[in-house]
């Protein structure tokens, strides 16, 4: 049995009443659920950490894909617009790329009111630099040029923001992080009374958002940084700035403390180079090469032109004596054409001097000569120290005394020993023997603070147990290897001594020599030939089969 028309027309309209009553409320109820997602989305913002803002941006976008919140949706793409420019930012202080947050952004300007002028936010977001500690020097040089002309109307453009109609914490951070990228324009960025200083103040009670952006600003604030990780636990980007401050005293503490900031920042961002760069560094300085290598691979794997990641996983395999593997490194950072190219032929002239690739090694250390423009005591003594391999006595006489008459060219014990050996070569023995003194005060000293520095060690209570041992045991190392050059640099001023007549002389740095049981045979055989010398009255002449010992040349001199 079927229904008139107008029967089922009624049933239809009261069947459709039922419908929007329900429609409704499920409406009424979705908005809500809306607001108070927009609400935590909001409070996530002020909170500030990458996560934080991914999380808050997520909720913009669910909310304005809902068609019932049309009302909204001026004021979400605002918040989304936000949002992103946020989120760039914050990539860029990580080195991360930020190019789609960026394009995200540039794809919301038809949407976001025209007051807020999004293009020219946009603008400020593109000029501010990313991470000095991720990318190669030479893309941070780059875009410094390609900015000069932003940079110049910089301060009217800071003014502008801080009026503009966005939110109070996003024109803040905005202008903060514009702000900091280019601290070098103020004369002193430390005065209060400069504009950044101002800037930077924040109240006590200022969401994390901006307490870390103030704080990772210049000379980093480490107490605001804690705060910031204490009220917000996943703030792994605090750790990471926190960790590039307390990382500069790892040599004495062991760096545990950076290590744990560096690991939580390398766990949450394992593509930011700066944070692996970073690690690889602290491992370089706490004498783990092995490890430090592995971050600058890693680093390497992100830029692979990260100069800097190059050169010390050069040096690092230097160290370690891969010889192979350090030249190969270097050779790829000489590629690079840095402007501290010098260090790289530096660095491969070691590894082939050590290898007894002396032409080669000569080389390179040229080069690395030129490029110092004459101030490089290291390449210096190096290229001395190949030249006196080859018997070219003269040049290495040159370059030797070169080096010494740089600054703190006194503390340079290598140069110093060399040029004795090379004015023994020379038969110049009056001069040898000073030479030789004066490695002997040289090394001499250097193990007195080496001694000294143990002993403090010892004492210290920074860094763990473990740490210090493993200090004291490099240390102790260090000290056993300047005893022997001291030792050695004796016998040889002896030996000198001995040949222009100063037997009272020779007979005291003996001595000292003879304290190392290395060098047992060399004093005995010394003091015979004096022995014999003060027997003849005179009449015979010191044996020249003494000359002095030689130290086997490792390579760097710094």
């Amino acid at each position: 049995m079927s229904l008139s028309f107008r029967a089922y027309g009624t049933a239809y309209l009261a069947t459709l009443g039922i419908v929007i009553v329900l429609t409704g409320c499920a409406s009424a109820r979705i908005r809500r659920e809306n607001a108070r997602a927009l609400t935590v989305a909001d409070t996530r913002v002020l909170e500030g950490c990458y996560g934080c803002l991914r999380d808050a941006r997520a909720t913009y976008a669910r909310v304005a894909s809902d068609k019932r919140e049309k009302k909204q949706w001026g004021s979400l793409a605002a918040r989304l617009f936000e949002t992103d420019v946020l989120l760039a930012l914050r990539e860029k202080e990580l080195g991360l790329d930020a190019r789609p947050s960026i394009e995200r952004a540039r794809a919301l300007v038809p949407r976001v009111p025209p007051s807020l002028e999004p293009n020219r936010v946009i603008a400020m977001v593109e000029a501010v630099l990313p991470d000095g500690n991720a990318r190669p020097t030479k893309v941070i040089d780059s875009l410094v040029r390609s900015t000069r002309g932003f940079v110049a109307r910089i301060d009217s453009e800071l003014a502008w923001i801080e009026q503009a109609p966005l939110t109070p914490a996003a024109r803040k951070y905005v202008a903060l992080a514009l702000d900091c990228s280019y601290v070098d324009r103020y004369k002193t960025p430390g005065d209060t009374g400069n504009p950044l200083a101002k800037r930077r103040e924040m109240p006590i009670n200022a969401p994390p958002l901006l307490a870390y952006r103030a704080a990772n600003c210049a000379k980093n604030d480490t107490l605001a940084l804690k705060r910031v990780l204490t009220q917000v636990p996943t703030f792994d980007e605090a750790a990471y700035a926190l960790g590039d401050v307390v990382v500069w005293s790892a040599g004495e503490t062991g760096g545990d403390d950076a290590r744990r900031y560096f690991s939580a920042a390398h766990a949450r961002f394992p593509r930011a180079a700066g944070v692996t760069f970073m690690l690889g560094w602290l491992d370089l300085n706490t004498g783990d090469c092995q490890e430090a290598v592995r971050f600058y691979d890693e680093t390497l794997g992100i830029e692979p032109a990260h100069e800097r990641a190059m050169l010390q996983k050069t040096i690092c395999l230097s160290r370690t004596h891969q010889e192979s593997a350090a030249i190969a490194t270097a050779t790829r950072f000489i590629s690079l054409e840095t402007s501290d190219v010098g260090e790289g032929y530096y660095w491969r002239a070691v590894s082939r001097l050590r290898l007894r690739d002396l032409g080669q090694a000569r080389s390179d250390v040229e080069i690395a000569k030129a490029r110092s423009q004459g101030n490089s005591a290291e390449a210096y003594t190096l290229a001395g120290i190949i030249e006196h391999e080859q018997s070219d006595f003269g040049i290495a006489e040159t370059d030797l005394r070169w080096a010494r008459g740089l600054w703190k060219g006194s503390e340079n014990c290598t140069a110093a020993f060399y040029l004795g050996s090379v004015l023994t070569k020379r038969e110049a023995w009056s001069e040898a023997a000073a030479s030789y003194d004066s490695s002997m005060v040289c090394y001499d000293d250097k193990a007195n603070l080496t001694s000294a520095k143990i002993e403090q060690v010892r004492r210290s209570s920074k860094g763990s147990a473990e740490f210090r041992a493993k200090r004291i045991a490099s240390l102790e190392s260090d000290l056993a290897d300047l005893r022997k050059r001291y030792y050695t640099s004796s016998f040889n001023a002896a030996s000198m001594n001995a040949r222009l007549g100063n037997l009272t002389r020779a007979d005291e740095l003996l001595t000292i020599a003879a304290q190392s049981s290395d060098l047992t045979d060399q004093v005995a055989k010394l003091r015979e030939q004096i022995d014999r010398v003060r027997k003849s009255e005179g009449h015979e002449r010191l044996d020249h089969g003494v000359p002095g010992v030689h130290l086997r040349s490792s390579g760097h001199v710094g």
